[in-house]
This record gives structure tokens, sequence and C-alpha cells, in this order.
């Protein structure tokens, strides 16, 4: 009899134990082996007490049920701390299932933000020309153009692309459009003189936009002399037209060049598609 007692008082305890997060059931879905599932996990763990066992099974993607039901057994919590583990890898390191997870999520607030890490994507420049870029700070699409062209014929095949000659407002620009082709290229400005005039005028964008930042080398512009060339009647002209290069003090400094010259040059479009 002593010992039919103690197994119906265990067993008493036994089932007054079925309720709690312990129990057979919760044990159950605990280790329902359906991987196939690991897209709603991440609503599980939107909605657990810190979130951080919700964004466990996102990150690892493998052992999602466990974690995943974890986070779902939690009381309700924030949704952003179960988002950290994901975003930190731009909310795409868990590839597919990761995916699902976000637009699943219970709060409605982690599906939301389950892209914050990648930020908006990037607008296509090719849509311009396939070898153009894009350049975040000012929102606007760039491209070389390494045939060699005189400066008015630069600009006449950047418009011709819906683009023109670049401009530069700042020194990250310039740096830039510098480090998109480090050799002497021409850039959207010049003095408007004639080329037999000997004296520099002020330097003005092609674009009419304001001239507030320049980058002239020591001593420059300077309107140096040069053969006009037989093309162009020949005599002395003048230099009218800034370039990059790396003559000055610092690579990618501006000069004045001859505007006959032929030299490459780098093209913007002012607005990205």
């Amino acid at each position: 009899m002593l010992v039919r007692a103690c197994l119906l008082a265990g067993g008493a305890l036994w089932l007054m134990g079925t309720g709690g997060c312990g129990s057979p059931s919760n044990y159950g879905n605990l280790f329902d082996n359906s991987p196939t599932q690991a897209g709603s996990v991440g609503a599980a763990g939107s909605s657990g007490s810190s979130g951080s066992a919700g964004s466990t099974a996102i990150a690892g993607g493998g052992g999602v049920s466990v974690a995943g039901e974890a986070g779902n057994n939690a009381a309700s919590g924030s949704s952003g701390a179960g988002c950290d583990s994901a975003c930190a890898d731009g909310g795409r390191s868990g590839g597919g299932s990761l995916g699902g997870a976000g637009s699943s999520g219970a709060s409605g607030a982690s599906g939301a933000s389950d892209q914050a890490g990648s930020g908006p994507a990037s607008p296509e420049c090719s849509t311009f020309d396939p070898n153009a870029t894009y350049l975040p700070a000012t929102q606007h699409c760039y491209l070389v153009v390494t045939e060699p062209r005189t400066f008015t014929a630069a600009q006449t095949y950047c418009k011709s692309l819906g683009a023109h000659l670049v401009t530069i407002v700042d020194e990250a620009e310039d740096e830039f459009a510098w480090t998109l082709h480090p050799e002497e290229h021409w850039i959207g400005s010049k003095d408007g003189k004639a080329p037999k005039d000997s004296k520099a005028g002020a330097y003005s964008w092609v674009t009419g936009e304001p001239f507030g930042y320049s980058n002239w080398s020591y001593n420059q512009p300077d309107a140096s002399g040069t053969d006009c060339g037989e093309n162009n009647g020949g005599g002395t002209c003048y230099e009218h037209c800034a370039f990059q290069w790396t003559g000055g003090d610092h690579d990618g400094e501006w000069n004045d060049r001859y505007c006959q010259h032929t030299i490459a040059s780098v093209c913007e479009w002012d607005s990205a598609p």
C-alpha cells in the first residue's frame, strides 16, 4: 500500500507539471522535426521576452526548431531585440529561411525591419551605361570615357548619353572622380575664353551650377601658351579648360589645358535611374 501511495503521489505531481514550460506537449513542439518551418521562426523570436532566443534561431538557420520554440514560449517582448542578430548581417545571413522569418514576424515590426542591414537599394546605373558607377553621397551616376576627345567633343559625347562632363562640388566627389580614373581627364569646367586669349578667365561649370569648390594645383590656372596645331590655324593658343592630373603636389588636383588637346573624360548624370 505504501508503494502504491507513493506511485499515485508521484503521478499527481507529474500531472501538475504538465501545464508548465517543461510539459510533454511543449517538448513535443520543441523537438518538432520540421526544418521547413525555419521561415516562421522569426515570428516566434520577435515575440520573445528579449528576442535573443528567436534571433539565435534566425542566425543559426540550422537548429531552428528548438531555439525558435524557446522564443515562442517566452512572454511577449520587443521585436527589436530579436532583429539585432539577423540585421547585423544585412538581414540576409540566413539565406532563404531568413527571408521567411522577416515576412512572418508576429508583431509586424520584425517583418518590416528584416532588410534594415542592407539599406535602400542602389540604383542600377547600368540603365545609363553598363560601366556607369553610383556614388551614394551625391546619388549621381558616373562614367569614365577613355577614348581621347577634345573638351568640346567630350562634353558633346556626355550630352548624347543624357549626361554632362563631371562637375565637382566637394572634396569627396573630387576624390571619387579621380579614383574612377586616376589619369588625366577632362572635368566640366572652362573659363570661356577664346583659344588665343592669353589670360585666364573666371572658371565655371558647364551646367551653370555654382563654382563653390576647386582644387587647383599651385599657381593654376595660368593659361599657359601652347602650339595651336595645324588644324587650328597654327600659332600660339592658351589653356582655358580644366582637367585632373598627376603633376601637382597631390594626384588628382586640377590644372588648365588647351581645350583642343585630346584626353579621357568623366561623364555624370545628375539623377539616378
